[in-house]
């Protein structure tokens, strides 16, 4: 059976993205807690869903054949780092929109499970790890805003 916030979930996280383009983070994350706090299936499901709004542009702009990585660079000394180096939240949402870029659901989903029973009773490893997701698609849907609003202006249509 499914629940009015499984059948809803696509709107709410639609409406959650636009709160964040417009500012208003707070607010979008307010919409998508009851999916977080839904339980396993729920959260999987707003993992998946943000993953491919914040892997938009990069999914778009692909070539054939390609896949993602992901470089990690020490920002304070330019040099290479690991993933590893990572807060576990950053960690994962970045390996987990990989994972669903590059259409690897068997390693996205494994990277989820490991997330959802490393959280714990608590849950707050689950909830950052979803938070930084939603950040991420944000700002892709940022992004995506000013491309289109950009293309209005000058004249190219939709």
């Amino acid at each position: 059976m499914t629940t009015t916030a499984e059948a809803d979930a696509p709107r709410i996280v639609g409406d959650a993205l636009a709160k964040g383009v417009t500012g208003d983070l707070e607010g979008g994350v307010d919409l998508i807690v009851p999916l977080i706090a839904g339980g396993y299936r729920d959260a999987f499901a707003l993992a998946c869903m943000l993953a491919e709004v914040a892997a938009f542009t990069a999914l778009r702009d692909r070539q054939p054949g390609s896949y993602f990585g992901m470089p990690v660079e020490n920002t304070e000394t330019g040099e290479a780092g690991s993933a590893e180096d990572l807060p576990p939240h950053v960690r994962f949402a970045a390996q987990f929109t990989v994972a669903r870029a590059n259409r690897d659901g068997d390693h996205a989903e494994a990277l989820f499970h490991a997330l959802y029973r490393q959280a714990g009773a608590d849950g707050q490893l689950l909830v950052d790890g979803l938070l930084m997701l939603f950040q991420m698609a944000v700002c892709t849907a940022t992004d995506v805003h000013q491309e289109v609003r950009a293309a209005r202006e000058a004249g190219g249509g939709s």
